[in-house]
């Protein structure tokens, strides 16, 4: 269960929402609306901030900690994006008023900026610079969803383990005198959830960028050793 922090109005200011892509381009005055309304939630490991098919959820600003993004069908899962610190989710469905499409999970303990649905439809009815950004999330969001749906249909397990783990790097990677390290954060299970495959076809995959000399994975991290290679495989599988 989310704990809401009872001085969220004192904790939540105009500088802290700054610190927020989406927020960014907001005018002052938007800024400080949002601010004044905004709730400041921490959530424990593996708690659901929502789920798939529940009611829009209102947004949520990541300020840290990770979150897993999935769909759920039956036995089997689809982990669609791992928002990191800075990022926003929910909301695809306010304007339809159609159930929440994915669900949101913690994998490690979070806090979250949260506007409420119905905090966030007045916020965007009142501030038209709200409203534009707020598109534009969305539609990068589709974006992505588009990108994964013709990843899983045209490209192979090997690329889309490769992207996956180059993208990681990119984005959350620190230097290491062995090349580029992160949190592994996922199972073996959620790894093939992410690719679209089973696990043991993942754990070969994994093994032979292991033999390659392209990746050291614990329980913990994983480091990769050679990313222009692991780049290379990324698109050269591209279809």
């Amino acid at each position: 269960m989310a704990t809401y922090d009872d001085g969220r109005c004192k904790m939540i200011t105009v500088e802290s929402l700054s610190r927020i892509q989406l927020f960014k381009a907001l005018s002052p005055y938007t800024q400080r609306c949002i601010a004044e309304k905004a709730m400041l939630a921490e959530y424990p490991v593996e708690e659901n901030l929502y789920h798939q098919g529940d009611p829009p959820t209102g947004l949520f600003a990541l300020q840290s900690g990770r979150v897993k993004l999935y769909r759920q069908s039956k036995e089997k899962c689809q982990i669609l994006a791992l928002p990191i610190p800075g990022d926003c989710l929910g909301a695809e469905s306010l304007s339809t008023g159609a159930p929440s499409p994915y669900s949101a999970t913690t994998l490690t303990s979070a806090v979250a900026i949260h506007l409420p649905p119905e905090v966030l439809q007045v916020l965007l009815d009142e501030h038209s610079d709200f409203q534009d950004v707020f598109l534009q999330l969305i539609t990068n969001r589709l974006k992505q969803f588009v990108t994964l749906v013709h990843d899983l249909a045209f490209r192979d397990v090997t690329s889309r383990l490769a992207t996956v783990l180059m993208i990681r790097a990119e984005v959350e990677g620190q230097s290491h005198d062995d090349g580029i390290i992160f949190d592994r954060l996922l199972s073996q299970q959620e790894f093939a959830d992410m690719v679209g495959t089973a696990r043991e076809v993942v754990y070969r995959t994994f093994k032979k960028f292991e033999n390659d000399g392209l990746v050291r994975m614990t329980r913990s991290s994983i480091l990769i050793r050679n990313l222009d290679t692991l780049r290379a495989i990324a698109f050269e599988e591209a279809r």
